[in-house]
């Protein structure tokens, strides 16, 4: 059975720390592979997000070379938002309808946090979700993987897999701000994807 991870994001713009937490739960979990889904229209992240195109073409540059990370359009063909919708765009794209694939969503655990209004349990078809991933949490900051542990009981989610991936401390947030400041950014996103923000005066 195949054993595909999915890891979605704004990547406004993509960074180390997107492929770091990639290639971890990749080896860890033993994934096939790990796509990265660019987010098309956030339903989070509405306002001051670079064209989706632009910051798929970011994460394009940013996977090559990268064994098991891929680039995918999933959300950006298929016209979708949200988790459930994305997943179900995967599976028809799959052999069987997806029968002999095993999906695994990687998220942080500040979507475990139940004081977080975005958190896991108000995402759209929830019950149904979790039906068909594993769900495997992230620590972030502070929020370590034992707070996760505890914020999955209290959202009584049992299907929860916590993997404490070593921290790499770096947002797409800090990498704007260093822009912004004019402060160097080449140890924050891969090089090639460093040369575009350059190229095109991105966050500027």
């Amino acid at each position: 059975m195949e054993h595909i991870g999915i890891l979605g994001g704004t990547f406004d713009p993509v960074t180390e720390g997107h492929l770091h937490i990639a290639r971890t739960v990749g080896r860890m979990l033993g994934l096939d592979k790990v796509l990265l889904v660019t987010a098309g229209n956030p339903p989070h992240k509405l306002r001051n997000v670079l064209d989706a195109e632009l910051r798929h073409e970011m994460v394009e540059v940013a996977v090559h070379g990268n064994a098991g990370i891929e680039a995918s359009r999933l959300e950006l063909d298929h016209g979708v938002s949200y988790t459930i919708d994305a997943v179900k765009a995967l599976r028809r794209t799959l052999p069987d309808g997806g029968r002999n694939t095993r999906i695994s969503f990687i998220t942080s655990a500040e979507y475990l946090n139940p004081e977080n209004p975005s958190n896991f349990r108000t995402w759209k078809g929830v019950e149904e979700l979790i039906t068909m991933i594993d769900l495997v949490v992230t620590p972030r900051g502070w929020m370590t993987a034992e707070l996760a542990a505890q914020w999955a009981k209290m959202l009584c989610l049992d299907n929860v897999k916590i993997v404490d991936v070593p921290p790499m401390p770096v947002s797409s947030g800090m990498v704007k701000n260093a822009l912004r400041e004019g402060q160097a950014i080449d140890h924050m996103v891969p090089s090639a994807v460093a040369d575009l923000i350059k190229t095109r005066g991105y966050y500027r």
